[in-house]
C-alpha cells in the first residue's frame, strides 16, 4: 500500500514540475511610452478659440447672411480658466463690436460687387450698397471649445500685438474652476536640435467639413513633433524660435512642449510661401519667456490645481494595472472637473480591465495560464500526504480493550442547546481553537467549570458553523425590506449589475458606489470614490470615506437619500 501511494505522489510530482506558471503579472498591458504619456497628461488643457462675427443683412425683400472670423489653439495655465493663446487669434474681439460690424459690411459689398461684375473698390458701389442694405442681426463669436465640447465665452485679459512685432500674446479667461493646466517652462534652457512636440487644432485636420470624418472629430487635437531649427529675432529684436515640426493655420496660439511636458512656447505664424505653396517643417513659436509678461499683466499665475494632481495620480496607478485605485482617483477629477475629456473612458476602461482579470494582483489570469492546474495537483498532492500520514498513524496505533470495530462505529453525539454542556468523555482541552471559525482562542466557560464549554449549534462536540458578519437591510428605497448577508469578500452597492452585488438603478447611485464587508475583524462601509458621496446616519452630515460599523449603523447611498441600509449583527 505504501510503495502504491509513493509512485502516485511520485507521479504527480513529476506532472507538476512540467506545468508552465502563470502569472498576473504578465497580464499588464504593454509599458506606456514617453510620447504617450505627454500626449495624456496635455490634451484636457489645449483647447480650440473661435473668434468672430455673423451677421445678416437686409437687401430689398431679401436677406443674406455674412460670417467673419477663424479659430487657433490655447492652453489653460490656471485653474480659474486662464488661458494662453496669440494676440492675432483673439484680435477681431479685441478691435471690438463696431469693427466687427464694419468687416461683415466689407465681406457683404465683394460678395455683391463679384455677383454683379463691378469693382468692389469703386466708392460708388461701396456708398450704394451701404444706403441699400441693413445689419438686421449681428453676434459675436468669441468662444473657447474645450476637449469634451462645451463651450464658453472669453474675455481678454492681456493682450501684444499682432504677427510682426514679436509680442504675438493674449491672456484670455473663461469662467472655469479646477480646470486641468500646462505647466510653463524655461525657454532659454531649450537648445537647438532639442525635440519639441507641438499640440493644437490645425484647420487642415478639419476634414470633418467634408463628410469624411465626424463632428466629434475637430475636438481631437493634433500632436506632431519635430526639433528646435533656429533660434531668431524679429525685425524690432524680440526673440523667436524656429520648428521643425508640422503646423498651419490653426495651430496659432497652441502650446510647443518640451519632453518635460512644459510649454517653452506658443506657435505664431509659419514661413514663407515658395512659389505660392506653403512648406512645411518651418514654423516660428514665441518663448515662453515673453509669453510671461503677458502672465503677470492678466494678475494671474501659472499653477496646476487639485484636479491635475488627481488625474496625474489616477493615470499612474490605471498605467500600472491597479485600476480600482485608479476609479477612485478619476472619479475625484469627474467631481472636480465635470469637463474633463479623459476620465469617463479612462474609468469605462479601468472597470473593463477588472472584469477580465487584468487588474495586478488578480488571480484569473493565473488560474487560466496552467495555474489552476498546478492548484489541482498541489491540492490533490496534499490530500495523498495526509492519507499516507492517516494509514501510517492507524498501523502504529496499539489495539485498546473495549475499542469499536469497523462494524461498529461510535456515534457522534447529538447537537446541543445553548447552554447546555458536553456529558462525560466528550472534554474539549485544545490549546486554541483558532481556525474553526469562532474568531476566538478559545471557547468561553459556562458557570465556572473549567472543565465545561458551552457550544451553541455544535455538531460532533465541535462548532463548524461558518463565521457571520451580520447583514444589511435596506430600510428605505426601491429595494426596501430586503436582507442581504455580509460575504467574507463584502458587498458593493452599484448602479451596474455587472459591478456591484446589491444593485440601485437611479442615477445619482455611481456605478460602483460604496463597499460593505469585513476589515480587521469589524464590519466597515468604504466610499468607491463615488459622485454624490456616502453618509452614516443623517443625510447631509460630512460624506465618509472608511468607517467601522455599529450594529444599528446606517449607510445613507448618495446625497439625494437614495436608499438605507442599516447593519444588523
Amino acid at each position: 500500500m505504501l510503495k502504491r501511494l509513493a509512485c502516485y505522489l511520485a507521479l504527480l510530482v513529476a506532472l507538476a514540475t512540467l506545468l508552465p506558471l502563470g502569472s498576473p503579472v504578465d497580464a499588464q498591458e504593454a509599458k506606456v511610452t514617453e510620447g504617450q504619456r505627454l500626449a495624456m497628461f496635455t490634451k484636457p488643457a489645449v483647447v480650440r478659440i473661435w473668434d468672430g462675427y455673423t451677421g445678416v443683412f437686409q437687401i430689398g425683400d431679401g436677406r443674406e447672411s455674412v460670417i467673419y472670423g477663424g479659430s487657433g489653439s490655447g492652453s489653460i495655465i490656471n485653474p480659474d480658466g486662464y488661458i494662453l493663446t496669440n494676440a492675432h487669434v483673439t484680435d477681431l474681439t479685441h478691435q471690438g463690436e463696431d469693427k466687427g460690424r464694419e468687416i461683415l459690411l466689407q465681406v457683404l459689398v465683394e460678395r455683391i460687387a463679384q455677383r454683379a461684375n463691378v469693382n468692389p473698390r469703386d466708392p460708388d458701389v461701396i456708398e450704394y450698397i451701404r444706403n441699400n442694405t441693413r445689419l438686421i442681426d449681428f453676434q459675436h463669436i468669441h468662444h473657447v471649445v474645450l476637449p469634451n465640447g462645451e463651450s464658453f465665452p472669453f474675455e481678454i485679459k492681456a493682450f501684444g500685438a499682432p504677427v510682426g512685432q514679436g509680442k504675438d500674446v493674449s491672456i484670455i479667461k473663461i469662467e472655469l474652476k479646477n480646470a486641468p493646466t500646462l505647466k510653463i517652462g524655461d525657454s532659454d534652457k531649450i537648445q537647438l536640435q532639442d525635440h519639441v512636440t507641438v499640440v493644437g487644432y490645425p484647420g487642415a485636420a478639419d476634414t470633418f467639413d467634408s463628410g469624411i470624418l465626424d463632428k466629434k472629430s475637430s475636438l481631437e487635437a493634433s500632436i506632431t513633433d519635430g526639433k528646435l531649427s533656429a533660434k531668431k529675432n524679429t525685425a524690432d529684436g524680440a526673440p523667436i524660435l524656429q520648428i521643425s515640426a508640422p503646423a498651419t493655420h490653426g495651430n496659432s496660439g497652441g502650446p510647443v512642449l518640451s519632453d518635460a511636458g512644459e510649454v517653452i512656447g506658443l506657435l505664431t505664424f509659419r514661413g514663407d510661401t515658395v512659389n505660392g505653396q506653403e512648406v512645411s517643417g518651418f514654423a516660428f513659436v514665441v518663448p515662453t519667456s515673453t509669453a510671461l509678461e503677458f502672465v503677470k499683466t492678466a494678475g494671474t499665475t501659472n499653477q496646476q490645481g487639485l484636479a491635475d494632481q488627481r488625474y496625474r495620480e489616477g493615470l499612474e496607478l490605471y498605467w500600472d494595472g491597479y485600476y480600482s485605485q485608479a476609479i477612485v482617483k478619476l472619479e475625484e477629477v469627474k467631481r472636480l472637473f465635470p469637463q474633463h475629456s479623459e476620465v469617463s473612458k479612462l474609468i469605462t476602461d479601468s472597470q473593463q480591465k477588472i472584469a477580465e482579470g487584468k487588474e495586478r494582483g488578480s488571480m484569473l489570469p493565473w488560474i487560466i495560464g496552467g495555474g489552476g492546474l498546478l492548484l489541482v495537483i498541489v491540492v490533490l498532492l496534499g490530500g495523498g500526504l495526509i492519507l499516507l500520514i492517516v494509514i501510517m498513524k492507524k498501523k502504529k496505533k496499539p489495539a485498546t480493550a473495549g475499542a469499536p470495530t469497523a462494524s461498529a462505529p461510535v456515534p457522534a453525539p447529538a447537537p446541543l442547546s445553548p447552554g447546555q454542556t458536553l456529558p462525560a468523555g466528550y472534554g474539549i482541552h485544545p490549546p486554541s481553537l483558532a481556525g474553526i471559525g469562532t474568531g476566538q482562542s478559545s471557547l468561553p466557560p459556562v458557570g465556572g467549570g473549567a472543565d465545561k464549554t458551552q457550544v451553541v449549534g455544535a455538531i460532533g462536540g465541535l462548532n463548524t458553523a461558518p463565521v457571520g458578519y451580520g447583514s444589511v437591510v435596506c430600510t428605505s428605497g426601491p429595494l426596501a425590506g430586503q436582507r442581504f448577508e455580509i460575504r467574507p469578500e463584502g458587498l458593493y452597492i452599484g448602479r451596474d449589475g455587472t459591478l456591484s452585488q446589491i444593485v440601485i438603478n437611479d442615477s445619482r447611485v455611481s456605478k460602483r458606489h460604496v463597499w460593505i464587508g469585513p476589515r480587521s475583524g469589524r464590519v466597515a462601509v468604504v466610499d468607491q470614490g463615488s459622485t454624490n458621496g456616502t453618509f452614516l446616519n443623517q443625510a447631509g452630515s460630512q460624506r465618509i470615506t472608511e468607517v467601522i460599523l455599529n450594529p444599528g449603523d446606517t449607510v445613507i447611498v448618495s446625497e439625494a437619500d437614495v436608499a438605507r441600509f442599516q447593519f444588523q449583527k
